[in-house]
């Protein structure tokens, strides 16, 4: 039985708990905010320790109502996950520099790295950092609607009547129930960025906050936080104010309301921080298996928390607790690659080679990467797998500079080149044809006054000047972002060789042949300022090779992956074993395709030929009305006749023309139009607009003429004649321009 204080406070919270949350919502304007309340507090309830008050059910309901109106999307909850969760990994790595502390027995009791202060816990991190994270992501933070905060207000007054009649009934002191003014006052508080001036104000309103547990985390918190960062105060001083702020939320919160509770959680997290802080070596650690169970019970399965529980057992060398913990990570495929490669070193120490092997079974490709299962020396085997560790991220390092070169590239000469896309050369920036598509375009006489116009109009409506400056501080910004490059002299190396390489590059854009020199040359060097930027890379990690630690590994492999994605470059996992893999695959294969017959090879070849053609074909009609491309040829003609085999074998694609009834047959050498069971004659690409044969811009005529009928219309006026394709505008030049293509394709491989 509860005494009565307690039954008083108790009520005084369940009220507060539903108050604070409408004020927060409301205060912060914040779609997350709202999906926080929801998640961590209204749909968390313990019913077993929540007053039994139909006021107080009234309220909650109405509240989970509009609520649930507005629940924020799974894609906007992957915001403040995925940064989170970069930051835990980070922080447990920098805690755990090498495997030999785990295998040999090493004391990590004595690493001494706050966890769970470093990360903080998401629930108020977001909070403090909204402004951060929405300048870092450029992220657009969704705000209530005005009718969303008119409900709220609503709530608020309902909210009134059941503190009534809730403190008519339980007597607590008024001074238990926070008011409106309080709240706005206490959020206000919490966005201070001044850890010092944020603590002292909260510290002088806390008497107002006897009944609402979280104020006193919050509390120990910001004082934990000024412990660890600010060592020129008296960091004692706010070490104690931090442990009597933790030590009055587990008195106050003694009922628990909720049943899974991130803050009590956080709570539980920085408590055991700083209790290890206090034990050097092994001694009593009581206490903190009980806030590790504190922290789990309340986690809600929160893998965040669990990662740092995990952590926490290794410490006061609990492996088998561990093992349990990161086990049930990977499962949930939760920082998989980290985990895995933790629990690998655990199964090792505890010589559980079951373990050992279902963890590969988990893990797949990836287990090339799992600490080796071998007994001996542990130090030996430690530094064989950093080595192999610190080479596969150097080769993805390097794999990615590449990628992202190859995109600089592409784009800078697409700002200096863009007119040859406008010439129907398309796709050859990066092709090996790229200087000859540029010397026919300068020097084609045929061709200048139309290549003129063209050239001229595309710097009309660019400037190239701006669009290579933008460009150039966007690399030098990605190249900045990672951490590899943490001295100043690494971006000066880079930014220098910019200078060196393109200052004074501008040149007032003028077809001739001098600008397309002078220009060739700046391209050039730009491809110097890449192929420098990888040198400076391989010059980072010699550097490394002699201090390099896991802690260095995966914050840089954190960093570089992070950076890919935001680039959308997919970095192969696994380069190094992927790599002797290929080189094991391609020494002991047996069997070729010329195994499957002689021919094998030549049917794959002509199939990839069909293959590429049909997408040609399905480009170029890509937005085309009233026409309907079948790609499957044979059912076509299994329905429709054709009387030549032959005709029916090279077909590739039909365009149906919907309005006229007609099919245009495509295959690889020609061309012809099918209607009725009947067929016209055959037109090569290669004869393009030809006057002959009085092509017009809404006609193509497939019989070519008799020297003696040279004269003479070559069709009649039946509009029927096969012979004569009769479409719009739009789709004769679509013809023309898939013509025009194919030929292309065709002078490129030689073999069709």
């Amino acid at each position: 039985m509860l005494d009565e204080l307690e039954n008083k406070r108790r009520a005084a919270y369940a009220l507060n708990l539903c108050t604070v949350s409408i004020s927060q919502i409301i205060d912060y304007e914040d779609l997350i905010v709202l999906e926080q309340e929801y998640e961590a507090i209204l749909n968390n309830l313990n019913l077993e320790a929540m007053p039994k008050d139909e006021p107080l059910l009234l309220i909650i309901k109405q509240i989970l109502d509009v609520i649930t109106f507005f629940r924020i999307d799974k894609v906007e909850r992957a915001f403040i996950e995925e940064e989170y969760n970069k930051q835990v990994r980070n922080a447990i790595w920098s805690a755990v520099p090498n495997f030999g502390m785990l295998i040999a027995g090493g004391n990590l009791m004595t690493v001494g790295v706050a966890i769970a202060t470093q990360v903080g816990m998401g629930y108020m991190n977001y909070r403090n950092n909204r402004n951060k994270y929405k300048d870092s992501r450029d992220h657009k933070l969704w705000q209530l609607q005005k009718a969303a905060i008119e409900q709220f207000n609503g709530l608020r007054r309902e909210l009134f009547d059941t503190a009534w009649r809730l403190a008519d009934k339980y007597e607590f002191p008024d001074k238990y129930r926070l008011t409106e003014r309080q709240i706005t006052n206490y959020n206000k508080i919490l966005q201070d960025s001044n850890i010092i001036r944020r603590y002292e104000r909260l510290d002088a309103i806390k008497e107002y906050f006897e009944a609402y547990p979280p104020f006193w985390y919050y509390l120990g918190s910001v004082a934990n936080k000024i412990y660890r960062e600010r060592k020129d105060l008296d960091s004692h001083y706010y070490k104690e104010r931090a442990i009597s702020a933790f030590e009055k939320y587990w008195k106050v919160n003694a009922q628990g309301l909720l049943r899974e509770d991130q803050v009590a959680a956080g709570c539980a997290l920085e408590y055991i921080d700083i209790l290890m802080d206090s034990m050097g070596e092994l001694t009593e650690t009581d206490r903190i298996e009980a806030l590790i169970r504190q922290a789990i019970a309340y986690s809600g399965r929160a893998n965040d928390v669990l990662q740092c529980c995990a952590f926490y057992n290794l410490r006061i060398n609990k492996y088998e607790e561990a093992a349990k913990l990161y086990k049930y990570l990977v499962n949930e495929s939760y920082n998989t690659l980290f985990n895995a490669q933790i629990l690998s070193s655990l199964y090792v120490r505890l010589n559980d080679q079951f373990g050992y092997t279902l963890l590969e079974e988990l893990v797949d490709d990836n287990c090339k990467y799992l600490y080796p299962f071998k007994n001996g020396n542990s130090k030996l085997a430690d530094k064989k797998f950093t080595e192999t560790l610190f080479d596969n991220l150097k080769k993805r390092y390097i794999y990615f500079f590449d990628q992202l070169n190859n995109r600089y590239q592409a784009e800078f000469k697409g700002i200096l080149f863009g007119y040859l896309k406008s010439s129907s050369i398309d796709g050859i920036l990066l092709d090996d044809k790229f200087r000859e598509a540029i010397d026919l375009f300068f020097s084609s006489e045929s061709d200048r006054n139309r290549n003129k116009a063209v050239f001229e109009d595309y710097f009309k409506l660019i400037n190239y000047g701006e669009n290579i400056i933008e460009l150039l501080n966007r690399y030098v910004d990605d190249v900045s972002s990672l951490s590899l490059f943490t001295q100043k002299s690494d971006i000066e190396k880079i930014t220098e060789n910019i200078e060196e390489q393109l200052r004074g590059f501008y040149i007032e854009p003028e077809y001739s042949i001098d600008w397309r020199e002078q220009i060739l040359e700046v391209n050039e060097r730009f491809d110097n300022v890449l192929a420098h930027t990888l040198s400076v890379v391989d010059l980072k990690f010699k550097s490394l090779e002699q201090s390099i630690d896991l802690s260095n590994i995966h914050i840089l492999d954190e960093e570089i992956t992070t950076l890919a994605k935001k680039r959308e470059i997919i970095i192969p996992v696994n380069i190094v074993n992927e790599e002797i893999v290929k080189k094991e695959k391609y020494a002991t294969s047996k069997f070729t395709l010329e195994f499957l017959g002689s021919n094998a090879k030549g049917i794959q070849s002509k199939q990839k030929i069909n293959n590429d053609l049909k997408q040609i074909i399905q480009k170029v009609f890509e937005g085309c009305n009233s026409i309907n491309i079948i790609t499957n040829t044979n059912k076509f003609f299994s329905e429709h006749p054709l009387d030549i085999d032959k005709l029916k074998r090279d077909a590739i694609s039909i365009v149906e023309l919907i309005d006229s009834q007609k099919y245009i047959v495509f295959s690889k050498r020609y061309f012809f139009v099918y209607r009725y069971n009947e067929r016209s004659e055959l037109r090569s690409y290669n004869t393009g607009r030809c006057t002959e044969f009085e092509d017009r811009e809404n006609i193509i005529n497939f019989r070519k003429p008799s020297i003696k009928d040279w004269a003479k219309i070559p069709f009649s006026n039946d509009s029927d004649n096969i012979n004569k394709l009769e479409a719009n505008p739009d789709i004769i030049k679509r013809i023309w321009r898939l013509s025009s293509e194919i030929v292309q394709y065709r002078d490129v491989n030689k073999s069709i």
